[in-house]
């Protein structure tokens, strides 16, 4: 199994062999409110049909050969996916672990950071708190709406290969088209600029914080090599607001399009691949001195300018008097200045403006991650609960309830069974009670428009005291599906009996309920006697199914 990035959730999925879309997985545990504990991984695999339990080994030394994998051990201060225990394991060459004494004892293969690891096992003892997530799988486990997201990422793959193509087909139309086959110097410069293309691409992705097998392996070639070090850097950008990356992105895409389609212009391309030389030396510099950190991938950008100059050099695209006439002719038609605002400037500015946006978008989704982590603090939701005006809601006002009557989140929903609204808020407390298992108490009160329109609310009733609970959820689903536009035709042929005195005796709860609290919004939610606070939705109630919310 390859590992998939530095996510320790997407790779025990991986381990176990649940159904899983890779990127809808990794969107689930970066905006997960608990992803960096226990508890959090425990939820996230239960979400996948995963049964898991946590444990703490009392004897490592003996019981760590005895327990399955894989399994999640807490290692080191971090959350590590244990691959393999054995005691009998080999490293590369075929070399077992041995004690110094030579008796064989074992490793420990495991994933860390996105990095697989093989270290003695007394070794990894020594790191382990002892504590372990174990983890078992059924014909059940698997991605909640896995098809669709195995679908949407079948897409996204496929965009990424179209797109690919169709600038790999370009570049191969032009290279053919205008015969620079012929050419060896303006073909070794096309692959240098290319390679150039693609290196600060990556360069791209890491200062974006994009998961990238091949960035990271780069990133660590040398033993003082941090490309994050470097490019979070204030000297990472140029007058603290165009960063090297982007400029170097759209200066080899600029040079790609002289070669490809404006070959008349090579001579300013020479002109700026010396004017971009003195950069190489400081930045050289500066990691050396500055930053004391190398990052390899700034070194092979410097090591592709030099290449260019090389190339320009041995196949005389350097001619010192033409360049000087070359140069003297562009004051006098601005030649010079349309090249450097059109071929190179348009790339760059636009890169420039566009990759700082995207890294806003990774941002969002860090940003959310810590708001979750923030509103499933039960504290914090007491404390802003507490707020909020109450309105005590009890059996006595309304005897409609899903879920689970004694659970201690009590949920009131303030609906009406024709406000829209309302149906989009039904379909959300659908998908609640599915993740949250029924483990949570909800109660309708149902209002209406007008006079004319209470049949509706009547009708509901009936269901439910006639039909049963199950029953009542689904035909209240139907209704807010497509029910509505059919009116007093969609309860036609259920055979309710309207003239039972209970339907009018619930019916004047939820009236008198109503006057004694004044709401008439809807949909409105109570929890637990209180308004639900509007920095909270309906869904973050899921953090607190299994607490003790007593206000």
């Amino acid at each position: 199994m390859r590992v998939k990035g530095n996510n320790v959730f997407v790779n025990f999925l991986a381990l176990l062999g649940t159904r899983h879309a890779e990127l809808f997985a990794n969107q689930t545990f970066n905006e997960h409110h608990h992803k960096n504990n226990l508890y959090g991984l425990s939820r996230m695999l239960s979400d996948y049909g995963v049964q898991n339990a946590a444990t703490k080994i009392e004897d490592r030394e003996q019981d760590i050969f005895n327990i399955e994998c894989p399994f999640v051990a807490f290692f080191g201060g971090d959350f590590v996916v244990v691959e393999k225990v054995s005691p009998h394991i080999t490293l590369t060459k075929g070399e077992a672990i041995s004690h110094p004494s030579g008796e064989s004892e074992g490793a420990v293969s495991f994933i860390r950071n996105g990095k697989r690891l093989i270290i003695p096992v007394s070794d990894f003892i020594k790191s382990w708190s002892g504590i372990v997530l174990l983890a078992e799988t059924s014909s059940a486990s698997g991605e909640p709406g896995y098809a669709a997201h195995h679908k949407k990422e079948l897409l996204s793959i496929a965009q990424k290969i179209v797109l690919g193509l169709a600038c790999l087909s370009l570049v191969l139309y032009a290279y053919f088209k205008f015969n620079l086959y012929t050419n060896l110097g303006f073909s070794l410069l096309l692959l240098i600029n290319l390679l150039g293309i693609y290196t600060c691409y990556l360069l791209v992705l890491k200062q974006l914080h994009v998961q990238s097998r091949y960035v990271d392996k780069i990133c660590t070639l040398f033993s003082r090599s941090d490309c994050n070090n470097v490019l979070e850097s204030d000297a990472a950008k140029l007058f603290g607001v165009f960063g090297w990356s982007e400029i170097g992105l759209g200066y080899f895409t600029a040079n790609t399009v002289i070669l490809l389609f404006l070959p008349q212009l090579l001579p300013w391309l020479v002109v700026f691949n010396i004017l971009a030389l003195p950069y190489s030396f400081w930045s050289v510099w500066y990691q050396k001195v500055k930053a004391r950190q190398w990052c390899p991938l700034c070194l092979m950008v410097q090591i592709l300018l030099w290449a260019i100059f090389v190339i320009n050099l041995l196949f005389s695209f350097i001619n010192f008097p033409d360049l000087l006439f070359h140069c003297q002719l562009s004051i006098v038609n601005c030649q010079l200045f349309t090249v450097a605002c059109c071929v190179y400037a348009i790339p760059i500015l636009t890169l420039c403006l566009i990759i700082p946006k995207l890294a806003e978008g990774s941002q969002v989704v860090q940003l959310r991650q810590e708001i979750s982590s923030i509103k499933a603090n039960e504290d914090i939701f007491r404390a802003l609960l507490l707020q909020q005006t109450q309105y005590e809601a009890t059996a006595s006002d309304s005897q409609i309830i899903f879920g689970n009557p004694t659970a201690t989140l009590k949920i009131t929903i303030l609906t009406n069974p024709f406000c829209n609204p309302c149906a989009r808020m039904h379909a959300r407390v659908d998908k609640l009670l599915k993740e949250t298992k029924g483990t949570v108490c909800i109660r309708y009160i149902f209002s209406a428009f007008n006079e004319n329109l209470e049949y509706a609310n009547r009708s509901f009733i009936a269901i439910y005291l006639q039909k049963g609970r199950e029953t009542a959820w689904q035909l209240y689903s139907d209704w807010f599906d497509k029910g509505k536009a059919l009116e007093a035709a969609f309860f036609n042929d259920m055979q309710l009996d309207m003239t039972n005195p209970a339907i009018e005796s619930e019916f004047a709860k939820h009236e008198a309920w109503k006057e004694k609290t004044q709401l008439r919004a809807t949909p409105t939610i109570v929890v637990n006697g209180f308004k639900l606070p509007d920095n909270y939705k309906i869904e973050d109630l899921q953090y607190f199914t299994e607490s003790e919310i007593e206000v």
